[in-house]
């Protein structure tokens, strides 16, 4: 037991050392933003009664609880380190469960003289050690900002046990998925779906600009994400949110364990797809073949985007009718915009296509990194020994990588716009529609990010992709918050996404232009590389 928990900890030191650090350096950074951004009462009571008034800021930051700096700063920043800290869990458990039976580390490991739950008790192990690891420097990073006593440790547990609710449901997702790439789906997915349950709750809430406070509608309540705002740290320091999380984290392990002890190495509870008659049409050519590997995952990255989509023509309808029905939130917006010009269906449209880009980037980046898999695993070789160039050999995937970016925006788009039309808001459909397909160029753009670090640094490929893109979203969200400096800003292709309707395509043009340039740069270097496995 001891070696394989040290196995796996020397293979995964540097990835989770790269996850705790951006991750808790961001939380220090946000929080000592806040505190000085917003040192008085009165300025954060302006930022919270806005915000109160808004579906749409709801959606995206969380529940506020009172004017205090721990209210805003938890208000801010807890959603999004929730989604940080399950994401890191989700992919952890996938590297060390269904991906090592994929490359049959864990049939070697098996034929050694250990239990055969060890690999699976060490993978649990490690992910609470750095969960715990990271709820500590995230407890400390609150002090040290100056968001000191009870609120700072409720509010590490919480994020804590929302990483070990995902580390338990990535565990279950590897014994349920037949391939790595379903068990992160999979994981994703439920990241991304416990978020948006959360936005839509909170959207939908009644929110209380006096006291400023808000009741989360029931949706928030289907969420572990919701849960943990329930703790309200910083204010009422709950800890019974704290122990709902762990017995679900507790039920999602369990029943991993069970799973595991009662099926066959290899095997999956969902059942691969005889892909031979498939095979016979689609494997003529290298695009064929990168299409047949991988439109699973694109079609569930798109069935994601649409269900959102069409929750956002019912949710806005929703939170019109939620403002149009409070008089507190209306003596706000009336004392904002005296001209009535303040459109909240328009902002909660553009806050969800927001996130509907950074899906798409997410497909896309996916797609792309399928590469490295296959060159390390040495199948790429396989392949490259037919008459097939590199450059052809990493186009195809570019390609592909670019129709999963373009079916997730068009998907939600596509969907919400029949929302809204069968809501009788045909205008508002538009207006999504036409949002989801401006965030293509900065998704492609980071699509195109991840083949220039396969066509130069395939070994770090996989990390550097994603380190970069977690930090364009958090440069694009949070880079005026931090008051980062313009320059680094401008970095983040998400910063340029125009807002519609707009009449100046120069942003759209340069970031279409800039992925077309990095993905030529790509093909140009791939072809001076060996292969790196």
């Amino acid at each position: 037991m001891r070696r394989v928990l040290a196995l796996q900890l020397r293979r995964d030191r540097v990835v989770l050392s790269v996850w705790i650090v951006a991750i808790a350096v961001t939380l220090a950074g946000s929080a000592a933003t806040v505190a000085s951004e917003f040192a008085t009462a009165s300025e954060r009571t302006t930022v919270l009664s806005l915000s109160l008034a808004t579906p749409s800021l709801l959606a995206l930051r969380g529940n506020p609880n009172g004017a205090s700096a721990g209210s805003l700063l938890f208000f801010d920043v807890f959603t999004f380190l929730a989604v940080a800290f399950g994401l890191m869990n989700t992919f952890f458990a996938t590297r060390h469960g269904r991906a090592d039976e994929e490359q049959g580390r864990r049939e070697l490991i098996a034929a050694s003289p250990i239990r055969r739950s060890a690999p699976l008790v060490s993978t649990a192990l490690l992910g609470l050690a750095a969960d715990a690891v990271l709820s500590l420097l995230s407890a400390l990073g609150f002090i040290a900002a100056g968001y000191g006593g009870a609120g700072a440790w409720v509010a590490a547990a919480a994020l804590g046990a929302i990483g070990l609710c995902f580390l338990g449901i990535g565990m279950l997702a590897g014994e349920l998925a037949a391939t790595s790439r379903a068990a992160n789906s999979i994981g994703v997915v439920a990241v991304l779906l416990a978020y948006a349950l959360r936005a839509a709750g909170d959207a939908l809430g009644t929110p209380h600009i006096a006291a400023l406070t808000l009741d989360p509608g029931w949706p928030s309540w289907l969420s572990p994400i919701g849960w943990g705002q329930q703790t309200l740290a910083f204010t009422e320091n709950r800890i019974w949110p704290v122990l709902l999380l762990l017995a679900l984290a507790v039920a999602a392990g369990g029943t991993a364990f069970a799973v595991h002890a009662r099926r066959d190495l290899g095997a999956s509870l969902l059942p691969e797809r005889d892909g031979r008659a498939i095979a016979r049409r689609s494997l003529r050519s290298l695009l064929g073949l990168d299409w047949r590997l991988h439109w699973p995952s694109v079609l569930g990255w798109a069935v994601g985007a649409a269900l959102l989509g069409v929750a956002t023509g019912a949710l806005a309808s929703a939170a019109d009718d939620l403002v149009a029905g409070n008089a507190q939130v209306l003596t706000v917006l009336e004392q904002l915009s005296p001209s009535g010009g303040v459109d909240t269906a328009g902002l909660f449209i553009e806050t969800v296509m927001i996130m509907i880009g950074m899906l798409a980037a997410a497909a896309g980046i996916q797609a792309v990194l399928r590469l490295r898999g296959e060159e390390a695993e040495g199948r790429a070789e396989l392949v490259l020994a037919a008459p097939v160039g590199r450059v052809r050999w990493l186009g195809d995937s570019l390609v592909v990588g670019a129709v999963a970016t373009s079916s997730v925006a068009a998907a939600a788009g596509l969907a919400a716009a029949l929302g809204f039309a069968a809501t009788g808001h045909s205008v508002n459909g538009w207006h999504a529609l036409g949002q989801a397909f401006a965030e293509l160029p900065a998704a492609v753009t980071m699509v195109a990010v991840a083949a220039v670090l396969i066509a130069v640094l395939p070994r770090i490929s996989t990390l550097g992709s994603w380190v970069i893109f977690a930090a364009a979203i958090v440069i694009g969200l949070f880079g005026q918050l931090l008051k980062l400096p313009q320059a680094v800003r401008d970095a983040s292709p998400f910063s340029h996404v125009p807002t519609v309707p707009f009449t100046d395509w120069g942003p759209s043009l340069v970031l279409t232009a800039v992925a077309f340039a990095l993905a030529a740069v790509a093909l140009v270097l791939v072809r001076r590389r060996d292969l790196s496995t």
